[in-house]
């Protein structure tokens, strides 16, 4: 539950971005490195990193490092807050994060190691 109505209103706000409500859903089915959520989402690896950390800011979203790696998942059932498990259920009907969650399975399937270097790969040709 909620601390107060200040927090809650942050919560808010961090969810209310198509971007981040989709991470957070693609999140809801288990732990990824952030450039299978960047992959998974066709989005840059840097649009997804900003979305985590409005994500993590609001508690929803925890992460662990492992050798290079970022991996991150939506908080253990215990610290998730009514509102996340709420969200988490509504957006498991959408259309967007259905087609995310599929995906997802391709991406999974692949070496985390390939699926960055197509992600850095990618950001490079972006930025120069």
């Amino acid at each position: 539950m909620a601390g107060d109505l200040r927090e809650m209103v942050e919560q808010l706000k961090a969810v209310s971005h198509p971007l981040r409500l989709r991470v957070l859903a693609l999140l809801g089915v288990g732990e990824l490195c952030v450039c299978q959520v960047a992959e998974v989402l066709q989005m840059p690896q840097s649009s997804v990193s900003e979305a985590l950390r409005e994500l993590r800011r609001a508690g929803f979203v925890s992460e662990r490092k492992e050798g290079r790696w970022v991996f991150v998942s939506v908080v253990t059932e215990g610290e998730a807050s009514l509102l996340l498990k709420g969200l988490l259920a509504e957006t498991e009907g959408l259309d967007e994060t259905r087609e995310d969650r599929d995906r997802a399975l391709s991406v999974l399937a692949l070496p985390i190691s390939q699926v960055c270097a197509r992600i850095q790969k990618a950001g490079e040709q972006t930025h120069g």
